[in-house]
C-alpha cells in the first residue's frame, strides 16, 4: 500500500512576507545594461546584401542575421562619402550641419557623437577602423577609449575584413565583462576591388635592367613611394602584368618623376590629364620606360593604380562583399558563442553605396545621388524586439537617436525627431496617400561631385536637384518602384509627377528651397582640412583629382 506523506503548507503570513520580499527585490534590482555594437560596411550597395529578399551577392551570414533583426528595406545615406556619412550616423546631423562636406575635412566636434554620450554614461568604448578616411586625424576618434587604426602601417590605406574581425574579437574579450560600445568598420568593397582570391590571379612587376625593383598584387595596386636609382648611361624600366592581364583596361602610373639629369621615353605608356591632374597610363600586359641619365640619377614612382574592365569590376566587387560577409559572420558567431547576444544591441549598416558603371560609365561613389549611391543595408538586432521588416524610407541619421532613446538617454542634443524607435514599433503597411511618410534627404557637394546636389525621397518618388557653379538648377525625377534609378535615362518628366502627385511635387520643391542655404554656406565657409599627407592618401583612393 502506497504510503501517504503530509503536505506542508506555509502559514498565510509567511507566504505574504515571502511575496513582499520578492517584489521588493525585483523593484530594487537594476536592469542589466545593454552593450552596443555598430558595424558599418563601407561602399556596400543595398542590392548586394541579402536581408531576406535576395541580392546580387551571396551573403548567408547577413541573411541569417536579418532573420533575428529589424530590417529597414529602404534606408538611405545622407551623403555618398565615408567621413561625413559616418558623422551623420554618429551625431544625427547632416553633413553641412557638421561642417564636413567631404572626406578631406576635420570634424570640429560641434555636436557630440554617440560614443561620447555612452562614455559619459559609463560605457567602455572601442573602435577598429579599416580605412584612412576615418583616421584619428579627422576628429572622429573623440570619445573612444581604444581607437585601432593603421593595422598595416602608415603606407597602406586598407585593413582587410579578416584583420578587422580578429582585432574586434580581441577587443571583445577585453571588454565583455563590463558594458561597452564597439564600432567595427569594414571597407573591403571599396576600390581597388581586390578580394584575397586575386592574390593568385595576377602580379605586377617592375624591373630595372632585369633586376626586380617591386612586385605586388596587380588587382590591388600599390602605394610605392619608390625612388629607382639610375646609373650613368641608358637603362630600361620594365612594367609587366602577369597572370590575368585581360582583367585590366589600364594602370595609372601616378607621379613618374625623373631627376633633372634624366630624360625619359615611353613604349606602350601614354600620358592622360584625366587622372590626378595628369598621369602616365600603362596598357597591359607590358610597358617600358627608357631612361638616359647624365651621371647618377633617379626616377620616382609614387603609386600604381589598376583600372579594371567593367566585367572584372562587377565580379570582384561581388567577391569583396561575399568575403566581408564571411568575416562579419565569424564575429557574429563569436557573440553567440560568448552568450552576449541576449544583452547586446547590434546594428549593421553601410555608409553609402557604389556606382558600378551604370551611370555614364562612372565607377565610384562621390559624384551622384541615384539609388546605387545612397541606398544602403540597415539592420538592427535589439534583444526582446521581434524580427520585422520596415518598408518606410528612413535616413541613417536615425541610428544614434534610436539607440539613445531605447537606452533612455535623451537629454544630450541629439535630433530625436529622427529616431526610428516608433517606426520599429509600428512599421506600417505600404506607404501611400493615407499614411504620412517623412521625406529622406541626401547631399553631395562640389567639387567632389562637380555640382552641388540634393536628393529628396518622398516615397515612391525621388527628385535630385543639381546646382552648378553658375547657380543654375536642373532636376532629375524618378519613380523608385518602377525604376531602379540607376541611369540618367531612367528619369521621367516632372510634369508626369505633377499629374500623379502634385502634393509630393510641391513638397520636394519646398524641401530644396529649405536646404539651399546649405549650398550657400558650403561656398562661403569650410571646416578645417586635414594634413597634406592625409590629402595625398585620399588621392590614392580616387577622392581628389
Amino acid at each position: 500500500m502506497m504510503r501517504k506523506y503530509p503536505v506542508f503548507t506555509a502559514p498565510p503570513v509567511i507566504t505574504l512576507l515571502a511575496l513582499l520580499l520578492t517584489l521588493l527585490a525585483a523593484c530594487s534590482a537594476k536592469p542589466e545594461p545593454y552593450n552596443i555594437i555598430l558595424i558599418t560596411m563601407d561602399t556596400t550597395r543595398g542590392d548586394y546584401v541579402d536581408s531576406g529578399l535576395g541580392a546580387k551577392a551571396f551573403t548567408p551570414s547577413l541573411k541569417q542575421f536579418s532573420k533575428q533583426a529589424v530590417v529597414f528595406e529602404r534606408a538611405y545615406a545622407t551623403i555618398p562619402q565615408t567621413l561625413p556619412s559616418h558623422l551623420s550616423i554618429l551625431t544625427s546631423y547632416f553633413p553641412h550641419e557638421c561642417g564636413v562636406y567631404s572626406n578631406e575635412y576635420q570634424y570640429d566636434g560641434r555636436y557630440k557623437m554617440l560614443q561620447e554620450i555612452l562614455k559619459e554614461k559609463g560605457y567602455s568604448t572601442a573602435a577598429v577602423i579599416s580605412l584612412g578616411t576615418l583616421a584619428s586625424t579627422t576628429g572622429i576618434n573623440k570619445g573612444f577609449d581604444l581607437f585601432v587604426e593603421n593595422l598595416n602601417g602608415e603606407t597602406v590605406f586598407f585593413t582587410s575584413a579578416e584583420q578587422v574581425t580578429a582585432e574586434g574579437l580581441r577587443l571583445l574579450h577585453q571588454l565583455k565583462k563590463n558594458k561597452f560600445f564597439m564600432f567595427l568598420h569594414y571597407s573591403d568593397p571599396h576600390s581597388p576591388y581586390a578580394p584575397p582570391s586575386t592574390g593568385a590571379l595576377g602580379r605586377f612587376t617592375i624591373d630595372v635592367d632585369g633586376k626586380r625593383a617591386a612586385e605586388f598584387n596587380a588587382h590591388q595596386g600599390a602605394i610605392l613611394r619608390k625612388e629607382l636609382e639610375i646609373p650613368d648611361g641608358t637603362h630600361t624600366i620594365r612594367f609587366k602584368v602577369e597572370g590575368q592581364p585581360e582583367d585590366f583596361d589600364n594602370f595609372v602610373l601616378r607621379k613618374v618623376t625623373p631627376s633633372k639629369n634624366c630624360t625619359l621615353s615611353f613604349e606602350n605608356i601614354s600620358f592622360s590629364k584625366n587622372y590626378y591632374g595628369g598621369s602616365h597610363m600603362l596598357k597591359p600586359p607590358e610597358g617600358i620606360i627608357t631612361v638616359k641619365s647624365r651621371g647618377k640619377g633617379y626616377v620616382k614612382i609614387f603609386q600604381v593604380i589598376p583600372l579594371l574592365t567593367w566585367k572584372a569590376v562587377l565580379n570582384f566587387y561581388r567577391l569583396e562583399v561575399e568575403y566581408m560577409d564571411r568575416q562579419i559572420g565569424k564575429f557574429l558567431w563569436s557573440l553567440e558563442k560568448e552568450k552576449l547576444l541576449g544583452r547586446t544591441i547590434v546594428v549593421i549598416a553601410a555608409d553609402h553605396g557604389e556606382g558600378l558603371g551604370e551611370r555614364e560609365r562612372y565607377f565610384g561613389h562621390v559624384r551622384y545621388l541615384n539609388q546605387q549611391f545612397i541606398h544602403t543595408p540597415l539592420m538592427m538586432y535589439i534583444p526582446g524586439t521581434s524580427p520585422k521588416r520596415v518598408i518606410d524610407p528612413v535616413s541613417l541619421v536615425g541610428i544614434s537617436p534610436t539607440l539613445l532613446e531605447f537606452l533612455g538617454f535623451r537629454d544630450n542634443g541629439f535630433r530625436f525627431e529622427e529616431s526610428l524607435l516608433q517606426t520599429i514599433r509600428d512599421p506600417g503597411q505600404t506607404p501611400g496617400p493615407n499614411r504620412e511618410v517623412k521625406p529622406v534627404f541626401s547631399f553631395a557637394f562640389s567639387p567632389s561631385s562637380i555640382d552641388d546636389r540634393f536628393s529628396v525621397i518622398q516615397w515612391p518618388y525621388q527628385c535630385i536637384f543639381n546646382k552648378d557653379s553658375s547657380g543654375a538648377v536642373t532636376r532629375e525625377t524618378y519613380q523608385l518602384v518602377l525604376s531602379q534609378s540607376f541611369r540618367k535615362w531612367d528619369e521621367f518628366s516632372a510634369d508626369v509627377l505633377v499629374r500623379h502627385s502634385r502634393k509630393d511635387y510641391i513638397a520636394m520643391q519646398q524641401a530644396f528651397q529649405q536646404v539651399s542655404a546649405a549650398f550657400t554656406k558650403n561656398n562661403l565657409a569650410r571646416a578645417k582640412t586635414i594634413s597634406r599627407e592625409e590629402l595625398d592618401k585620399l588621392k590614392t583612393m580616387g577622392y581628389l583629382q
